[in-house]
This record gives structure tokens, sequence and C-alpha cells, in this order.
């Protein structure tokens, strides 16, 4: 993506592994894990269970089963924020993260995001030391991909919400005037049988103080499958989709931009 599209507004992406048990409590491989990650990954600090997103008989559910994941996410980062690791009893996500006050153009690409994920996953199937264990509680595997884009640019020239995105707000019209909306949040899931899964996509327009409106685009994948042979495969097909679902949501004319 980054290749194709040098200026695309990537903040965050993210490839990780959830468990469907508490594995990593198991013969302290959790606190092994974090000890080896402090070395590269030197900042840490502690926040509540991440609560899981999952679709479930077609409907967006949120929840914490404390019983597999614990009470406690660890967050471990690098000194200048950019690459952090989130640590549970039954997930394990690496991040890659770009600030809205930072220019776009510094991505480091999806391979060189994945591989310093797939080093963290090898490392941590070590330490549970039974491959046919770790395979078999693997709930999922999640590829996600955040693009932020400041709107204030776009709205000097007259641009709305509805002329980056193929998603447009609700709108009306009233004496041959159209009016659109001025911000937009929506949430949607889709089913995605190829990587035997589904993405939930979410779309928001806050307004940050001090920095004005921007536009978040974030597209979570979800899944696992006996059809691939690697988890190469599997990221591989989900980054794919990740590519697709950018130039399908984006608008034609702002691709062009980016480029």
């Amino acid at each position: 993506m980054a290749a194709k599209y040098s200026k695309a507004p990537i903040s965050e992406v993210v490839c990780g592994i959830i468990f469907n048990k508490n594995l990593l409590l198991n013969d302290a491989v959790l606190f092994r894990l974090l000890v080896h990650l402090l070395k590269e990954f030197p900042m840490i600090n502690t926040h509540p269970t991440i609560p899981d997103d999952e679709v479930v008989n077609g409907a967006i559910q949120t929840a914490t089963e404390y019983s597999k994941a614990g009470f406690t996410t660890y967050r471990l980062y690098t000194e200048d924020g950019k690459w952090q690791v989130l640590v549970q009893q039954n997930m394990v996500t690496v991040h890659w993260l770009r600030q809205d006050e930072e220019n776009v153009g510094n991505y480091p690409g999806y391979n060189y995001i994945f591989a310093k994920f797939y080093d963290i996953y090898n490392f941590t199937k070590d330490l549970v030391n039974d491959d046919l264990k770790f395979d078999e509680n693997i709930k999922s595997y999640y590829l996600s991909y955040g693009d932020r884009i400041n709107l204030e640019p776009y709205k000097l020239e007259g641009n709305s919400v509805a002329d980056l995105i193929t998603l447009p707000p609700p709108s009306f019209e009233l004496n041959k005037k159209q009016y659109t909306a001025n911000n937009y949040f929506n949430r949607y899931s889709i089913p995605c049988d190829e990587i035997d899964g589904y993405a939930i996509i979410s779309v928001n327009s806050p307004t940050i103080p001090g920095f004005g409106q921007i536009l978040m685009v974030e597209n979570k994948l979800k899944g696992t499958s006996k059809k691939f042979s690697t988890v190469y495969e599997w990221f591989d097909t989900a980054h794919e989709i990740q590519i697709s679902f950018f130039e399908s949501i984006f608008k034609s004319e702002i691709l062009e931009i980016w480029k």
C-alpha cells in the first residue's frame, strides 16, 4: 500500500494473535515474554483488560471474558512511541503508530511490521513449547489498519467527508440546496470466508481540541483458517483484503493525490 500510495494517511497497523483460553498464563509464559520484550520495548505500563470485538450471529458485540483474558493488559513501547506491544493472558499484538501531528510518508511498510510481529509470535510459541497446544488454541489472527486524515485543509477547499469516502453521510435537499453532515460515525461488519473470519469497520470524524476535525477509518480483520499452511499465508491474504478495502472506501480522486 505504501509503495503505491506513498502519501497514504496510515496511522496504525496492528498484527496480532488471540487465543481461546488463558494460554500465556501457563508455565509463566506471559512474564517470561514480558522480560524478553523489555529489551526492545523498554517502557511499560498496565491497563484494564481490552474488550474483544466479535461478530456473533451477524451483530458486532464487545465483551471481555476475564477467565481467558485476565484483568490486566501490559503495554510495552519504545521511547518514541512508534512501536507498541500489548500482552494479555490470551493475546499478543504488535502496533506501529503515527501521531496526528506527524507527517505521512514514514510508514515502514507491511512486510517490516509483520516481520517484527512474526519474531514475537515465534518466541511466544517457543515459550509455550508445545506446537500442537499452541495451534489448537488459536482463536483468531488479527490484522488492523487505521487511517487518520486531517479534514481542515479539505474543508478550506470546500470539501466534506462525502467528498473523500464512498460511504457518504446522510443528506437532504431543500430549495435546491444540498445539506450534508459535518461529522460522521458508522460501524459495520463484513463476513469474509477467504480468511474464515470477518472485518469490523469503523468510520468516525471527531473534532480534536487544538488540532481540528479528523476522519478516522479503521478496518479490523479477524479470523483463522486451516486451509492456510502457515501464518504467513493468512496475513498475506488479509493484507490483500486491506488494500482492496482502502482502494474501495476512498474515492479515486483522493487516491490519486496520495500516490
